[in-house]
């Protein structure tokens, strides 16, 4: 397990220093290998019994999936928008189906309507930033996609929250992070700390999520 976290790492911060260095074309390899070795590492720990891990392993996979859309050199960020939406409702199934709560953090799957309130405002104010950007880059589908999106991320969040799982929470609310600088550095202002910042959020996010199963 130490040695596939450790690959997995390594991996990624070869991918990072591709993305500061501009080499694209080694990020056609360094992206998705990293994905692919925290999909090792989940492996290792997964009981194939356990409907929740099953489902789990599902999203990792599609989420493999929306990061070779997304590296090819053509824009295919639609498709790859849609292999991390069906990644998130995995990992939603993933999550509805756990039955164990981690102490630190069972208390707030005790306040669901709380939680439910925090993330609509985010959610709320995500899009109204968002929106005009969207529309801009491209149109009102775009925009209807990604407001689609944004909804089965916070539902993700949300269960991970009723989880009481702190790998699962730490994971899920990482993933947010990502996506929300995802978009922000799509939509409206693109820099290369903002894209630095999505991969290191994103590979954390899924590190955390593939540790949750052991």
């Amino acid at each position: 397990m130490l040695l596939l976290a450790s690959a997995a790492i390594g991996s990624g911060l070869i991918d990072l220093l591709a993305i500061a260095r501009g080499w694209t074309k080694a990020r056609y390899l360094w992206k998705p290998l990293t994905v692919v070795v925290i999909i090792a590492l989940a492996l290792f720990g997964v009981d194939f019994g356990d409907v929740s891990e099953r489902w789990l392993l599902a999203g990792l996979v599609f989420s493999l999936a929306g990061d070779v859309f997304l590296v090819l050199p053509s824009d295919r960020f639609l498709a790859g928008l849609v292999s991390f939406l069906i990644a998130h409702l995995c990992y939603i199934a993933a999550f509805t189906a756990q039955e164990t709560a981690h102490p630190a953090v069972a208390a707030l799957s005790e306040s669901p309507i709380g939680v439910t309130i925090v993330l609509a405002m985010i959610g709320l104010l995500y899009l109204a930033i968002l929106r005009r950007g969207v529309i801009t880059s491209g149109g009102q589908g775009m925009f209807i996609a990604v407001a689609c999106y944004t909804l089965v991320i916070l539902i993700m969040v949300w269960r991970a929250v009723m989880t009481g799982d702190v790998w699962v929470l730490a994971g899920s609310v990482l993933f947010m992070i990502s996506d929300c600088i995802l978009a922000w550095n799509r939509f409206l202002k693109s820099s290369l700390l903002a894209e630095l910042a999505v991969m290191v959020t994103y590979y954390a996010a899924q590190l955390l999520l593939a540790l949750s199963v052991f």
